[in-house]
């Protein structure tokens, strides 16, 4: 059979039978074509569950082992001598998220190998230069695409070496955002070079505490830091321009000695070639340049999410921890505390001294400390259900491709998760039917959402636009949260009356979670399956706030809040004690 590994049809032979390596490759709008090919999909290797969190555990070691010899390598390429801490902060979210991904598809062309299916393939032309990324938001991006994914495999292919391939000198290019910077709207470029002046031109004294990225509202951070006796510091985007040609040279010298299995002397190499420019190439420039752009001087920087994809944000504060700075973080969505797995939140609480959650403990982590969340203060105080209103049916959507380990749905298993979907809307009465608005994820990732509800449930009423999620459920008068993520904690913060259902097997929790999410299955907020929260979604509709405000689910909401999203009037003064009591440490310890 003729091997398909990307949804690209100039890579396709269709006068042979056709072995798709995975759902992937079959667009929606496609179907026309290939519904009618004499075909066969592998099955996806993490649909075995089990096998999906032990890759994560082995992952993670692999992760650590590599972690470490990398620390030596980009030393000695830049001439420095930095912490693990440091690599790990300026460039282990890029290689965890490289790690997982490489293995995915490591695993899914292994497969295809072992079938003794494969006659065939056809794979990318050897262009590697044009395949390097800029940075992580490059990478990031190309990861959802079928060009890299296409590119990704092929190399796997010439490397593995056991199946019969073609290279084809076809054309593909990286995916861009189309905004070079050149494009870049002139008022933000003079807007961001006038801040990054101010924020030069502040003396050191008034910027202990450094906030960037921190999911508070603007009015509500000025607040604090006015509270903390602080100029307060205005947050950058600056942008980053191309760190030019790759150098083949540097890159040689990050290759590592064959590893002990077939996936490690696959990796030996790609990590190499695949390391984004800002890591090597730029790193230079760019390490000046943060220097440059962030405060002198800090005790301590806080931040819940500029540690992932801002460059200049990482380059910086790694230095700073190496000055003996603190890095602080807070949680930044929801899954964290409750998911039994999830790289990000474990990247995050391993490279803080101090990270605040929304309520959850971890044993095993000293440094987890649950805190007051400051990001739901204007949800509670601007969200009202309308008794009158629709009944709001809030979709998720990830990629084609695996991206990211954390127990949710990976890949192909989205199909499974918008089958449940399907199973809802057609087990609700057609009276609730009439009154459900489906909100479609702003991205679709090439699933072709919209055409398939049009095409499955036609009059169901659907909505992808620019009205906000918070002016939908003030139309509303009942949530329908469909995965376990920020969203339908947003609703529990206003008290906003919820049903929620997703298939436990794709969404797993940790023991330390379990028995709160099984309180809110008791009460009937929580379903397993479609059909039980349409049968609840039935009963309610007509005055769900009635039997939102029983006490027994009350009750349940109070502590389920308490323990994963803890709220208060009072949380300004909470934190600015929280922070004064951080830095009378930082002082004691250097007096010390």
């Amino acid at each position: 059979m003729f091997l398909i590994t990307t949804a690209d049809q100039r890579f396709w032979k269709i006068d042979e039978d056709i072995l798709f390596l995975g759902e992937w490759c079959k667009i929606y709008d496609q179907k026309p074509i290939w519904s009618k090919l004499n075909n066969k999909v592998l099955p996806y290797h993490w649909d075995n569950r089990k096998k999906l969190y032990r890759d994560y555990i082995y992952l993670d070691t692999i992760y650590e082992k590599y972690l470490i010899l990398l620390t030596d390598k980009l030393n000695n390429l830049h001439q420095v001598s930095y912490s693990g801490r440091y690599w790990r902060i300026v460039v282990g979210y890029w290689l965890y998220y490289f790690i997982e991904t490489l293995f995915d598809r490591y695993l899914s062309i292994k497969s295809a190998s072992d079938s003794g299916l494969v006659s065939d393939t056809w794979i990318v032309y050897k262009n590697i230069e044009r395949w390097v990324p800029n940075d992580f938001v490059d990478f990031n991006q190309w990861t959802h695409s079928d060009e890299y994914n296409n590119y990704l495999y092929s190399r796997i292919i010439q490397t593995f070496g056991e199946m019969p391939f073609s290279e084809l000198d076809i054309e593909i290019f990286p995916p861009s955002d189309n905004l070079p910077m050149a494009n870049k709207s002139k008022f933000k470029l003079i807007l961001n070079e006038l801040l990054e002046n101010l924020n030069k031109y502040s003396p050191s004294q008034w910027n202990r505490i450094v906030f960037v990225c921190t999911y508070l509202d603007k009015v509500d951070s000025i607040k604090l830091q006015l509270s903390l006796n602080q100029i307060p510091y205005f947050e950058l985007h600056p942008f980053l321009s191309e760190c030019g040609p790759a150098n083949h040279t540097m890159r040689k010298k990050l290759r590592f000695k064959e590893g002990k299995s077939e996936f490690e002397s696959i990796l030996n190499w790609m990590i190499a070639e695949q390391i984004p420019k800002v890591y090597v190439e730029g790193y230079v420039d760019l390490h000046k340049k943060s220097l440059e752009t962030f405060p002198k001087q800090p005790k301590l920087i806080f931040t819940a999410n500029a540690y992932n994809g801002n460059t200049l944000f990482q380059l910086w504060s790694a230095f700073q921890v190496e000055q003996g700075a603190k890095l602080i973080g807070t949680q930044h969505g929801g899954h964290y505390g409750s998911g039994l797995w999830s790289a990000s939140e474990s990247h995050q609480i391993n490279i803080c001294d101090r990270f605040y959650t929304w309520g959850w403990e971890a044993s095993d982590s000293p440094n987890v400390i649950p805190l007051t969340t400051g990001k739901f203060n204007g949800i509670i105080k601007s969200v009202t259900p309308n008794p009158k209103g629709t009944i709001l049916m809030v979709e998720n959507s990830s990629p084609r491709y695996s991206y990211e380990m954390f127990s949710f749905t990976v890949g192909p298993q989205m199909l499974d998760y918008i089958n449940d979907q399907y199973r809802f809307v057609r087990s609700v009465s057609d009276e609730v039917h009439e009154k459900l608005l489906l909100r479609l994820f702003p991205l679709d990732y090439g699933w072709n959402e919209s055409n398939r509800w049009r095409d499955n449930c036609p009059t169901l009423k659907q909505y992808q636009g620019k009205k906000s999620i918070y002016q939908q459920l003030n139309e509303s008068r009942l949530f329908i949260g469909t995965y376990n993520a920020t969203t339908f904690l947003e609703t529990f913060s206003a008290n906003y009356p919820t049903v929620l259902f997703w298939n436990p097997k794709h969404w797993e929790l940790r023991p330390s979670a379990k028995p709160f999410f099984d309180e809110l299955r008791k009460v009937g907020i929580l379903h397993d399956t479609p059909e039980t929260a349409a049968k609840k979604v039935n009963e309610i509709f007509n005055d769900p706030q009635s039997w939102w405000n029983q006490n027994e689910i009350q009750e349940t909401l109070n502590d389920f809040n308490y323990h994963f999203l803890r709220t208060s009037d009072e949380w300004l003064r909470e934190w600015k004690h929280e922070f004064r009591d951080i830095i009378s440490e930082f002082d004691s310890v250097k007096t010390m």
